[in-house]
């Protein structure tokens, strides 16, 4: 496994900034990363966080279709509803915790979670163009970046930390007065 954590943190690296420059080309370069990924983590009993990248090649390819005739424009939701978003994050956080543990998951099960059930939401609010995006990012990313150092990955907290920095990113590069 020494090879496929660089190579995995690289061809993710390589998505989001495709994502960044809103290319259609982004999703099958996440599908790939997903793939080595999910591998990596489900070696490391990391069991919420293989099933989310095996969720991510099933997006990989909804995404693809969304923007093979174009790239949508941004569409802002109102506030209200990512404040329930929000709750169902935690909501849905603290479930899984409660079943990961059940299923024997032992290490950084907290932070497992919470990545997961943040994950699924941010990236259904990535795939719907929402711009708010962004900020479920910079802390679902923050928070991996120690879930991932806890399992002894570096290049996957690596990864993370540099996804932090690229939210910022997304989300000051959405705005035009900055």
């Amino acid at each position: 496994m020494t090879w496929v954590e660089p190579w995995a943190a690289a061809v993710n690296v390589a998505y989001t900034v495709l994502y960044l420059r809103e290319s259609a080309w982004a999703f099958p370069v996440a599908a790939v990363g997903a793939a080595l990924f999910g591998w990596i983590c489900w070696r490391k009993g990391m069991l919420a966080e293989a099933g989310l990248w095996a969720f991510y090649l099933g997006f990989a390819m909804y995404g693809w279709a969304s923007t093979t005739s174009g790239w949508p424009e941004p569409l802002m939701r109102p506030w209200w509803v990512h404040g329930l978003s929000v709750l169902g994050i935690a909501a849905g956080t603290w479930l899984l915790a409660k079943a990961l543990r059940r299923w024997g998951e032992r290490t950084a099960v907290g932070w497992d979670a919470f990545t997961t059930v943040g994950s699924l939401v941010a990236t259904g609010w990535m795939l719907a163009f929402d711009p708010i995006n962004w900020w479920y990012w910079m802390a679902i990313d923050a928070a991996a970046v120690i879930l991932y150092l806890r399992n002894g990955l570096r290049w996957g907290a690596g990864l993370f930390a540099l996804y932090t920095l690229l939210a910022v990113e997304g989300w000051f590069d959405f705005i035009p007065w900055i």
